[in-house]
């Protein structure tokens, strides 16, 4: 007999994933960050999202700058303008710890990089050329040491098969990433920014690739030419 409830039904996915990790609940419909992401083409993912993104996601000079001039804008300017309107305290205060503390790297490790790297290369697909949707979804999978060892079969030039990911054994920041992902690309809300927020729930590193991942979502491939001080 199966130990789960749900078995062959449309919530038998959820009931495993609340089983393998505590400390999430369950989501309905999301409100966070990116909108307008269904089962269509990127083109079409591209002119559904653009006049939908929230306002509080603002932001205008320093992405100026990049078209004009090729030039770095600031990373702590990427990090505020575009979360300024949050008023979460906690937020806002771990926003600044990653400011202080950022060590000079988009990427949270070494292997990180090496993994992103190695999956536009395979697939021949230039970054700048991406959607931001894609990247952003690419860039958390591959944070993780064992969610990528869960999703790298998964991974495909214009779609992820969130349904075939195995995450048995992983802990709870990198379920939160893999929440976050599922996030931007469903546009659905399967993490709040509440728990974003809680350094005693996520962990540093975590942290660091979400919110760089709605940076990527937002800004596309410009914000990997952040300047860091």
């Amino acid at each position: 007999m199966s130990k789960y409830f749900m078995n062959d039904s449309e919530l038998q996915e959820l009931e495993q994933l609340m089983m393998l990790v505590p400390n999430f609940s369950p989501r309905g419909r999301g409100i966070i960050v990116v909108h307008g992401f269904g089962k269509v083409d990127a083109q079409e993912k591209e002119e559904e999202v653009l006049p939908n993104l929230p306002e509080q996601f603002r932001f205008d000079l320093d992405i100026e700058c990049l078209k004009s001039n090729g030039r770095g804008a600031s990373y702590d300017r990427f990090i505020s303008s575009c979360f300024h309107e949050c008023k979460s305290h906690r937020l806002q205060s771990r926003l600044e710890h990653l400011i202080r503390n950022c060590a000079g790297d988009f990427f949270i490790s070494q292997s990180h990089r090496g993994r992103f790297g190695s999956v536009c290369r395979l697939q021949e697909i230039p970054v700048e050329n991406r959607s931001p949707i894609h990247l952003a979804v690419l860039f958390l999978l591959s944070a993780d040491d064992k969610l990528w060892s869960a999703a790298k079969d998964h991974v495909y030039a214009d779609s992820f098969d969130f349904k075939k990911m195995n995450l048995s054994g992983i802990n709870t920041d990198g379920y939160a990433i893999y929440q976050m992902a599922k996030t931007i690309y469903t546009a659905k809300e399967y993490i709040r920014l509440d728990e974003i927020a809680d350094k005693f729930l996520i962990g540093d590193q975590a942290f660091k690739a979400i919110i760089h991942s709605i940076l990527i979502a937002k800004y596309r491939a410009a914000v990997f030419q952040v300047k860091f001080k």
